[in-house]
């Protein structure tokens, strides 16, 4: 074995390494992982006390396994049994001993390519915890079990006593501690923020095991991990458990009903937890002696895309009394914590798959259900892989679901705008009442629309209603975030962007939706097709605006014939959710329109719908019976309606005002005028908030 000197960062022989921290796998890398027959190439590099490689160590290997936790400070484990050799020996000489650590790869060899390398995918940094010998006639080797460094300050304590000042940023504390006791190799470190600091004068004595005090300060705000990274680094960063927008990509999408052979699942199983699911939080500090105050923090799951939300299955409280906490932000950081881990089935599943040596504790994977059918993001929480070429990769995994923050106090006063909007100026009761008279249904006036009000992200979903099979009361939510700019003077809620996005449409729009939900029932409205709901809410103010937005056609007839060709799919049930589907549905919608002919028909086709049972088969024929006895038939004739009906002329033409809505001048004509997207509702008309819900600001 060679014992020379190498310049730091020397690497001996492995080209193509891979440390799974990339923020994207290249296309080889990949590939490599999805070859039929796998070469594989376990390497051990040999590292001393100063980063030096001093040995490189392929064939000897006889088998080995790494496990790897993301719930424990020591996040990585490992055992090998490696071929006899003196050199493994554990003695001052030897590679196994106090003041070298060993880098463990398992290389994949690319057949795809010349020269054929290994893809080298580094599983962790080691130190060695014991070494044994089996030597008989039968079996002669030595076995090593590792664990990352972290191991080394297990039964270390500290010198002399600990004093961290209150108010000391928690990654200065965190870093200064590591410091301490001689750490100088660190990687990724988060920059708190000003609030999380250390919340008191931090003590402790002498003697005090530094994993515990590693463990306090990772602790103290409950949203932190820390540990060594695959590189033998000590990090230190936030996991991002509350905010959809903050989770990154998946690195790996399992399907186990997938016949593609990209997919490398093997078994899957998910266990569920009903009894502990809560949706509201209280955490209670500890009572200061001075001030007598107590801190609190309450955190409430009201997101409607949770199904576990307050409205949907009622208030479930859980109250934690946790003395170690001093402020109220802690309070609410532990509170946040909790309703990460309970506002759900606690969903953990359980996979086997092929070995994908990239993957880590806290990456976030895709799993589909091979059930429901549906996909979901988890969190990996254990990886225990065996280096043998036949062998297999168990994970465990936890459901991601997030919970959507509350609008804070700096957006109050366009709160109340909004507010003012509903109450005083029908954004709601206008486009109810144009629902009644166009379409003949509305809301009963016994239920509940909630009006929630978040902060989101910009350009996402303005607003969104929704509704439960549990309640007949409904939610509908304003993403502040797209309603920044709205004009306060504003009668029909000019948010700055385009005369689409004004708010009594938007709103208006939405309604529909809510309409359809208290007349129909929630049930019913799930197995109506969405060109339908879209469709008809789009009519309700107009598409011509969005319409105006598809460009790239040769000339209108071009245009025509594209959304001609997607309605036919649209028909037939697809759905994609682009500005184009909601087009070609506002299309179809009117298209039924002028085929119903009066406004009588227009609602006796509604009334069709309440009175039709298993309305996802056939849906056509129940929604329309008098243009055909098959859904066939009446699908060809709104097909041939769409390519002669008189709308594509005045849609086509950038000087008629009209935005095309069902009481516009070339449909209803309510007003003898044309109805822009200042008139498509007329706000001095506005009597209440609602017509046929109670209206419940929901904080």
């Amino acid at each position: 074995m060679s014992v020379l000197s190498r310049p730091q960062n020397y690497n001996q022989t492995l080209p193509n390494i891979v440390t799974g921290m990339e923020e994207q796998l290249p296309g080889r890398v990949t590939n490599a992982l999805l070859q039929p027959i796998r070469n594989l190439e376990t390497t051990i590099q040999v590292i001393d006390d100063r980063g030096n490689i001093i040995d490189t160590i392929t064939g000897k290997t006889v088998e080995g396994s790494i496990s790897m936790d993301a719930s424990s400070l020591i996040r990585r484990t490992g055992s090998l049994k490696l071929a006899v050799d003196p050199a493994y020996m554990p003695n001052k000489k030897s590679m196994l001993w106090f003041d070298k650590r060993f880098r463990i790869y398992q290389g994949i060899v690319d057949t795809s390519q010349y020269p054929r390398e290994a893809i080298n995918y580094l599983l962790g940094t080691f130190y060695v915890d014991e070494t044994g010998l089996q030597f008989s006639e039968d079996n002669r080797y030595i076995t090593v079990k590792l664990s990352d460094k972290m191991t080394n300050w297990e039964d270390s304590g500290l010198e002399t006593k600990l004093e961290v000042k209150h108010g000391t940023p928690l990654n200065e504390a965190m870093r200064g501690i590591l410091e301490l006791v001689g750490e100088t190799d660190f990687g990724y470190m988060e920059k708190t923020t000003d609030k999380e600091v250390i919340p008191y004068d931090y003590k402790k004595e002498a003697g005090t095991n530094i994993i515990d005090i590693i463990t306090d300060f990772r602790d103290m705000y409950q949203e932190f991990v820390c540990g060594y990274d695959v590189m033998g680094r000590f990090e230190f960063r936030r996991i991002p458990m509350q905010l959809k927008r903050e989770m990154k990509p998946s690195r790996w999408e399992f399907d186990s009903v997938s016949t593609d052979r990209a997919d490398v699942t093997l078994s899957f199983a998910e266990s569920y937890s009903l009894k502990d699911v809560k949706n509201r939080v209280v955490v209670v500090g500890n009572t200061s002696t001075t001030t007598g105050y107590t801190p609190k923090g309450i955190v409430t799951v009201k997101a409607t895309d949770n199904p576990f939300n307050t409205t949907a299955i009622g208030i479930r409280t859980k109250v934690i009394q946790n003395n170690d906490l001093t402020n109220d932000m802690q309070c609410v950081s532990q509170a946040e914590y909790e309703i990460w881990k309970s506002t759900h089935f606690q969903e953990q599943a359980n996979i086997s798959i092929v070995p994908l040596y990239h993957l880590k504790p806290f990456d976030l994977i895709t799993i589909k259900n091979p059930v429901s059918n549906v996909s979901a993001q988890y969190m990996i929480d254990t990886i225990d892989v065996d280096l043998d070429v036949e062998g297999t990769m168990y994970i465990t995994a936890h459901k991601m679901y997030f919970v959507t923050p509350i609008y804070g106090e700096a957006n109050t006063p366009l709160v109340d705008a909004i507010k003012n909007g509903i109450d005083k100026l029908g954004w709601l009761s206008l486009g109810e009442q144009r629902i009644k008279d166009a379409y003949g249904i509305s809301a009963d006036g016994r239920n509940t629309l909630f009006i929630r009000f978040i902060s989101g992200a910009l350009g996402g979903s303005q607003a969104s209603t929704n509704a439960y099979t549990t309640t007949r009361n409904q939610i509908m939510e304003l993403d502040l975030s797209d309603y920044q700019k709205l004009d306060f003077k504003s009668e029909d809620g000019n948010v700055g962007r385009s005369k689409a996005d004004y708010a009594d449409r938007v709103l208006g729009h939405e309604m529909f939706h809510a309409v359809c939900n208290d007349f129909y029932g929630v049930m019913k409205v799930i197995d109506i097709p969405i060109w339908f709901k879209e469709g008809f809410a789009e009519l309700l103010h107009g598409g011509k605006d969005r319409y105006e937005t598809i460009n790239g056609f040769k000339n209108s007839e071009e245009k025509k014939n594209y959304f001609i060709n997607m309605a036919k799919e649209q028909l037939e049930g697809k759905w994609s959710s682009t500005s184009e589907d909601y087009v070609t549905a506002y299309l179809i919608a009117a298209a039924i329109y002028y085929l119903c002919g009066s406004k009588e028909k227009m609602m006796l086709a509604f009334q069709n719908i309440e009175n039709a049972q298993n309305v996802n088969l056939n849906f056509l024929k129940k929604f329309l019976p008098d243009l055909g006895s098959t859904n066939e038939e009446v699908e060809q004739k709104i097909i041939k309606e769409l390519q002669t009906m008189p709308l594509w002329e005045f849609l086509n033409d950038p000087n008629d005002p009209d935005t095309g809505s069902i009481g516009g001048n070339h449909m209803e004509n309510l007003y003898n005028r044309p109805l822009d997207a200042e008139n498509v509702f007329n706000n001095q008309e506005a009597k209440c908030s609602s017509i046929g819900f109670k209206i419940i600001y929901s904080d």
